[in-house]
């Protein structure tokens, strides 16, 4: 059993895949990560818990890597974990770090950003 790892902190990047050796890097857009990920049956068999860059970054970039994770982590009943950007830099260490227990799994990841989000037009004066 794996854990699965969801970075798309950086707009216009997206890391994914099995912790430590298996995570591709891809230059696509945040919401192209459903189309990435492995098959129900893999991830059902392999998974042993979801772990997601939670920020901060980007909002929508970060906001839908996170909410893929948490909805991962509900469907497939396994531990969820958020970590940073900081965290996430070098993976074999973090994957050290998933599986020593030095992370507390939650329930939900609350997505970390990094200004506030500005998804209205703007107003006209």
């Amino acid at each position: 059993m794996s854990w699965f790892f969801i970075d798309t902190h950086a707009a216009g990047t997206i890391r994914y895949g099995w912790l430590p050796d298996e995570v591709v890097t891809e230059p696509a857009h945040a919401r192209d990560l459903l189309k990435k990920l492995p098959q129900n049956d893999q991830l059902i068999k392999r998974a042993a818990g979801i772990c997601v860059v939670a920020g901060p970054g980007s909002f929508s970039s970060v906001r839908t890597g996170v909410l893929v994770a948490n909805m991962l982590a509900r469907l497939l009943r396994v531990p969820l974990i958020g970590v940073s950007v900081k965290d996430a830099e070098r993976l074999p260490k973090l994957s050290k770090r998933m599986y020593d227990g030095s992370f507390e799994p939650s329930v939900y990841v609350k997505p970390v950003y990094d200004q506030e989000p500005n998804i209205t037009t703007p107003k006209r004066t």
